[in-house]
């Protein structure tokens, strides 16, 4: 969309400690971390989210309502109306059918929030989208948290024994567990024929971030609140912390943001071009989106968690990246690689039905299935003997893997799940249906990237994001692999359902994107030096983050024990003082 919003005069609110943009996982670890471990009576952490509460508890999993766990079909219709595309080219506007008196734009593309005429479509991410709300994509993702096999994370900075340590204690704040499937036929089943086919250590549980309740018949899955904790995820139950739904941060008020007017008594911030500011963090500038009220919000430490996509939106909108005109090799331009380095993952992807050989007398395969399945099964076939499928109805659904190695360089999910895609409908009892998704990995060059628009922007008033993103021949010639062993692996347990036969999902669909600020040379960090890593830098103290929930802990970790740490500190500060002097600001992803 063209144009740029009125900005209006903003009003200036108290200072606060800690200023995180974004209510995800990640925005949600730095607040639990800083205020379960800060000695600060009087600390305050304020949240913002451009979504809204969607939910009493902050940041809770959808998925928990009982509704989509009798119907995982229908959760397809939540996640699709959560996900809103990032980049869409404009589509064709010419309609031979159309009445002749009708309005008609010719052959001019029509000009709408909704598409980009900067984006060309054989370099986009069709499916690449956000989720704005509070919770952001923790409302409806799947909960899988594999450990990264040491090939995915060779370039870590964190040193081996560090990132183990946080990813485990990641798992344990997630409620990351192995055993919650255990007691389903159909996961038993489809892991046994696995493993009979590739051998036991090759065939595992997907580790999941789920916990089964009381009635075993239900689960709780893993959101942004799990990672706030009871505490803290009823917004007001706690005075240190504070939410604000429907708020949505602009970028940063910096102390060479440009000004309006004559002279210095008479001028004023422009705020329309924060993108062209320079120097140390003042303020985060933040919009009301349901009172249109515009505000300023000084802090001693700003958090931007908005995403892969949305953090280096906020942080080009604030100054930091390339813009247009500036010289890649300027010393002086911060972070002239955001936005670079772009990496997504691609997905393959099957349905099947369960073969005739495993479905018909199952209760009798003591091959396949332990004797407490087994009676399970015979059970329900008592129950409904007119039932051909001796499956109990309310089995829960397989959660299985096949872990990746050196020789299998690509991450699987056999399940059964709800995704943006594939709901079975009444073409097939969903008890026999398994999900095959296989997601490969793609090399990190600096000629993928995503660059945000001068003149045009996105339907909440923001820097247009427009892809450029290609996938090399070695990415290809893997994805190809990558396909035939998900082929290969089907066929093992049964037969294609018609309509979702083995295909490649629209580049982005996966929703794993990582963007990278390449300020340097990855170097071992250590947690009491984390906040002299980049001080080069006049203006704020980035991290670098990868996107996946549990893989990305490490990073956040070490970021947030030294605000935590540095915020102690600071707390003699007057807020005259915090307010004109460097202010550092977290990039979280």
């Amino acid at each position: 969309m063209a144009g740029t919003e009125t900005r209006g005069d903003p009003k200036l609110v108290d200072a606060v400690d800690v200023f995180i943009a974004g209510s995800g996982p990640i925005g949600c670890t730095f607040a639990r971390k800083i205020l379960d471990n800060s000695k600060k009576s009087d600390l305050t952490v304020l949240m913002i989210e451009m979504g809204s509460q969607d939910n009493p508890v902050i940041g809770r999993h959808h998925k928990n309502s009982a509704k989509y766990q009798k119907d995982i079909d229908a959760f397809v219709n939540v996640i699709k109306g959560a996900l809103q595309p990032v980049s869409v080219p404009p589509a064709a506007t010419y309609m031979p059918t159309l009445g002749a008196e009708a309005w008609s734009p010719g052959s001019k593309p029509l000009v709408s929030a909704f598409n980009n005429p900067e984006q060309e479509p054989s370099v986009n991410l069709p499916g690449c989208a956000v989720t704005r709300t509070v919770g952001g994509m923790a409302t409806h993702w799947t909960c899988a948290c594999p450990i990264p096999h040491p090939e995915e994370r060779e370039a870590s900075p964190l040193p081996k024994e560090e990132f183990l340590k946080y990813i485990n204690e990641a798992g344990t704040l997630l409620n990351v567990n192995l055993d919650q499937y255990d007691l389903s036929v159909r996961h038993n089943l489809v892991k046994k024929v696995l493993q009979n086919a590739y051998g036991e250590d090759a065939v595992k549980n997907l580790p999941l971030a789920v916990k089964r309740r009381k009635n075993r018949g239900y689960v709780t899955w893993s959101g942004s609140d799990t990672v706030l904790g009871e505490t803290y995820s009823k917004n007001g139950s706690d005075k240190r912390f504070t939410l604000l739904a429907e708020h949505r941060i602009i970028g940063f008020v910096r102390e060479n943001s440009p000004l309006i007017g004559g002279s210095d008594k008479e001028s004023r911030i422009d705020y329309d071009r924060l993108r062209d500011g320079t120097g140390a963090i003042k303020f985060a500038y933040v919009k009301d989106i349901i009172a249109d009220e515009y505000l300023l919000i000084p802090a001693k430490y700003f958090v931007v968690a908005c995403g892969a996509i949305g953090t280096p939106q906020v942080l080009w909108n604030s100054g930091f990246g390339l813009h247009l005109y500036d010289n890649e090799n300027d010393p002086a331009r911060e972070l002239p690689a955001l936005g670079r380095y772009l990496t997504e993952q691609s997905i393959s992807f099957c349905q099947i039905v369960l073969k005739r050989k495993f479905i018909e007398n199952i209760e009798e395969h003591e091959d396949l299935l332990g004797a407490e399945h087994r009676g399970r099964c015979a059970g329900h076939k008592a129950k409904f003997p007119d039932d051909p499928i001796h499956i109990p109805f309310s089995d829960p659904e397989p959660q299985v893997t096949i872990p990746y190695t050196t020789e299998n360089p690509w991450h699987t999910q056999i399940h059964r799940d709800a995704f943006s895609y594939g709901d079975v409908g009444p073409r097939a009892d969903p008890r026999l249906i398994v999900d095959l998704r296989f997601f490969g990995r793609q090399a990190v060059y600096e000629s993928n990237y995503v660059t945000f628009s001068n003149k045009l922007t996105d339907i909440y008033g923001m820097p247009q994001p427009t892809f450029n993103v290609v996938r090399k021949k070695a990415d290809a010639e893997k994805d190809s692999l990558m396909m035939s062993k998900m082929c290969e692996v089907a066929g093992k347990l049964g037969e294609f359902l018609p309509g979702s036969y083995p295909q490649f999902m629209a580049p982005g669909l996966a929703l794993h994107i990582t963007v990278r600020i390449r300020t340097a040379p990855y170097k071992p960090i250590k947690t009491k030096l984390v906040f002299d890593l980049t001080r080069r830098y006049s203006a704020a103290l980035f991290y670098e983050l990868c996107d996946h929930t549990c893989t990305h802990w490490p990073m956040m970790s070490v970021a947030a024990d030294g605000i935590m740490t540095h915020v102690e500190q600071l707390n003699s500060n007057p807020v005259g003082r915090t307010l004109s002097t460097w202010a550092p600001l977290v990039y979280a992803g």
